[in-house]
């Protein structure tokens, strides 16, 4: 659920924080937790993704059910959000599916159940591109869960919910049957590397998270990409985020049905 915040500073821009969650499990084989956008969305309509959204004021003051203060804000905004979306909570016995309404914080209140922080490992940090009037400044997490656990979706904000193996979401992307955003099909990537949940929960534990990416743009007349540091261009295409006309050019290349990024087609 995006709510609207005031955002922060990065690099002279205004920057909503926001939090995504990713939930993997152990089955027959690995499995992460997606969701689909609705159709008639303003932002990726269809698309796959990890659950998640913007980090709320109150988020900086949940129920004493969130967990020890102080409360680290982008960990609730990921805990709420993963509840209002999915209906699965990661509490202090494990994670549950349980009914709820769109006020996370007051069924949390009213329940009996404690929410575990500490539930979560925060492994990455993705930007988006100076070049958007919407920028969104967001934490990634992932948290190892049992495997009786499954969620649901409203069918109005999410409209359908999979657990799946990274490799078959990155063919579904591949094959044109999903629509997977950039940092989604990149954190897949890393999700697919490694052989169980465990192996991943184990891996981001020990390890620092990695540095925030801010991706940047390459628009020319035929095509659109998404490079990030390590690309090649990723260096020359930084005067051109500069560029007024960078999104109208981008938006051409749309309208003329050329090569671009899942996070700028549409589909019916």
């Amino acid at each position: 659920m995006v709510r609207q915040t005031d955002g922060v500073a990065v690099g002279g821009h205004l920057v909503r924080r926001a939090s995504t969650v990713c939930l993997v499990r152990d089955g027959d084989q690995l499995e992460v937790l997606m969701v689909q956008r609705p159709f008639t969305s303003r932002v990726m309509p269809g698309g796959w993704v990890f659950p998640g959204g913007a980090v709320d004021d109150s988020d900086a003051d949940p129920p004493m059910r969130f967990g020890p203060i102080p409360h680290d804000d982008w960990k609730v905004a990921a805990l709420r959000e993963l509840i209002e979306e999915t209906g699965i909570w990661l509490t202090s016995v494990g994670a549950i599916d349980r009914p709820t309404t769109d006020d996370a914080f007051g069924d949390v209140a009213s329940s009996e159940h404690m929410i575990d922080p500490n539930a979560l490992i925060y492994f990455s940090n993705w930007i988006t591109p100076k070049v958007f009037p919407v920028r969104f400044d967001t934490r990634f997490y992932v948290s190892h869960i049992g495997n009786g656990v499954h969620g649901r979706v409203d069918g109005d904000e999410l409209i359908d919910l999979a657990w799946v193996n990274p490799h078959d979401a990155l063919d579904n992307e591949r094959t044109g049957e999903w629509e997977v955003a950039f940092p989604t099909r990149e954190t897949l990537k890393l999700f697919a590397a490694e052989s169980s949940a465990a192996d991943i929960a184990t891996k981001f534990r020990a390890v620092a998270p990695a540095p925030p990416v801010e991706p940047r743009l390459f628009v020319s007349e035929t095509e659109v990409k998404i490079l990030v540091p390590g690309d090649a261009g990723y260096e020359s295409a930084g005067p051109s985020q500069d560029d007024p006309t960078i999104l109208s050019r981008l938006w051409a290349v749309v309208s003329k049905g050329g090569p671009v990024p899942a996070e700028f087609r549409s589909r019916p």
